[in-house]
């Protein structure tokens, strides 16, 4: 690609499933997107395992597939931001080579591994620590199950590294990652910005095995060679961004800058992230606390496990021949309430937002002959909303947050106009998506201007990139009826959730 012409940046989100990426101007105009999705390895029941160098393959197509949008348009790519999951471990050898596939974050092999450390330093100082609820799949626990399980790839590991600092070692040799990315491996050291002999020692494992947490996610990892850059389609130079936490970044994305904003993604789950001001641990185990992408800030995650999943297995099981928007468009032709039908949709547990059960399963209630698929899907996308109320309440109290300014909601769900209207119901409050749904790829662009010097923080970045879409306002009369329905809804619930205590599921 030639150095002439207008700039652009690129954004990149590496994901469970997928790799996103966003090419945008300094002024948030998004002139491009990409997506490359990579297998998930299930050797056995509840296991799950990425190959990294799918990582780096996906990575290295979304850019070339942005790049060549960009030479289309006239645009010279100046700067790359990578944003990735933080949860997954690559193991590599002395030539730093993986040793075997990155457990993720969904597997739930560890589980004596997280009994043992929740047994031996209990879950309060665990959160004191890291931030992090000690749930099973989480990085340390993983860590610890090869240790104890696959001894000679233990023996061999020479070095451990996140996904992000993995794909980006394929263009440098740097050692250092970024104080977001290690925030959900159980075994990091928020306050004191380093990894934990507290933890790591009792455990047999040595701090030296990690890359030290000295970087920032706005600042310069690199340049890309000449050979990197040919491989990628862009310019000689392009600057690489050091990035961050895939989570942090989308809160970036989604506009959330300054403490007691609120930003909520969804996708697999519903991520609700507040931002603070200081580090203040929720030792209640409600949510995870880590630092932001941006400086002097951290993020309040609180996590509703099932929500996008819940939809997508209602398409594969019941609908398999309609797409998301299409199934929406279905739910709106049956009444609010779904006519009495009810979706609890814990279809991949519960142990998270809002009732923290870890036995929960997904169940349908009320379902007659006179129901159609209509009724089944208004009741799934109301089940989901139906779980905010509880979860806003749990990630605002006692925080100093501004709770009359929209609800800025990003990511999958963000795209349809329909849903934001029936959550903004039963929220009774305004919700508003942003333009750019993508918010970790936005974040990842985010960064990337930073770095490359548009601008000098990325809270000035944020105020100029992202873009949000006017507020869909509640329905007085809506809401009035949803409140009512919900009440309904959760003393259905109670009964349900004592069959889940019993294992009655």
């Amino acid at each position: 690609m030639s150095a002439s012409g207008e700039a652009a940046v690129i954004g990149v989100d590496l994901g469970t499933s997928s790799t996103k990426g966003v090419l945008m101007t300094a002024d948030g105009r998004s002139l491009g997107e990409a997506r490359a999705e990579y297998r998930m390895h299930s050797p056995h029941s509840g296991w799950n395992e990425n190959d990294p160098d799918d990582w780096r393959a996906a990575f290295r197509e979304v850019v070339s597939r942005l790049a060549a949008e960009a030479s289309a348009q006239g645009l010279r790519v100046a700067g790359i931001g990578l944003v990735a999951q933080r949860d997954p471990f690559v193991l590599l050898d002395a030539d730093g080579r993986p040793l075997r596939r990155a457990i993720s974050w969904t597997d739930q092999r560890a589980r004596v591994q997280t009994r043992r450390m929740r047994e031996r330093h209990g879950d309060a100082r665990l959160l004191e620590i890291t931030g992090a609820r000690p749930i099973v799949g989480l990085g340390l626990g993983n860590l610890l199950w090869t240790k104890d399980e696959e001894p000679d790839v233990w023996a061999a590991t020479r070095r451990v590294v996140s996904p992000k600092d993995y794909v980006l070692g394929a263009f440098g040799s740097r050692t250092e990652t970024d104080l977001t990315t290690p925030t959900r491996a159980l075994a990091f050291d928020i306050a004191a910005g380093e990894w934990s002999d507290e933890l790591l020692g009792p455990e047999g494992v040595s701090a030296s095995l990690f890359d030290s947490a000295t970087l920032r996610p706005w600042e310069e990892w690199g340049q890309l060679s000449a050979r990197d850059a040919e491989l990628l389609g862009v310019p000689t130079g392009t600057v690489l961004a050091v990035g961050g936490s895939d989570d942090q970044a989308a809160t970036l994305g989604g506009g959330a800058v300054a403490p007691g904003e609120i930003c909520l993604g969804t996708g697999t789950c519903s991520d609700w992230r507040l931002v603070l001001q200081q580090y203040t641990p929720d030792l209640s185990g409600i949510g995870d606390t880590s630092p932001h992408v941006a400086p002097g800030t951290f993020v309040r995650e609180v996590t509703i496990d099932s929500a996008g999943s819940a939809l997508r297995w209602f398409r594969n099981t019941i609908v398999p021949e309609l797409g998301y928007p299409e199934i929406v468009d279905l739910a709106m032709t049956a009444p609010r309430g779904s006519a009495g039908v009810r979706f609890y949709p814990f279809v991949d547990g519960g142990q998270r937002a809002p009732y923290y059960l870890d036995e929960a399963s997904g169940v349908f209630f009320g379902i007659t002959s006179h129901h159609g698929r209509e009724h089944l899907a208004r009741a799934v996308i109301e089940g989901i909303a139906f779980l905010y109320p509880r979860t806003w309440e749990l990630l605002v109290g006692g925080q100093d947050v501004e709770t009359a300014a929209p609800l800025t909601i990003v990511d999958g769900e963000a795209g349809s106009a329909s849903w934001n209207a029936v959550k903004a119901d039963i929220l009774d409050h305004p919700i508003r998506a942003t333009e750019v749904t993508e918010a970790a790829a936005v974040g990842g662009a985010v960064l990337a201007a930073v770095a490359i010097g548009w601008f000098s923080t990325p809270a000035a970045a944020a105020a100029s990139m992202v873009r949000t879409l006017p507020a869909v306002e509640p329905d007085a009369v809506a809401a009035a009826e949803y409140a009512g329905i919900r009440e309904d809804y959760l003393a259905t619930f109670d009964t349900i959730a004592e069959a889940f205590t019993k294992g009655e599921h």
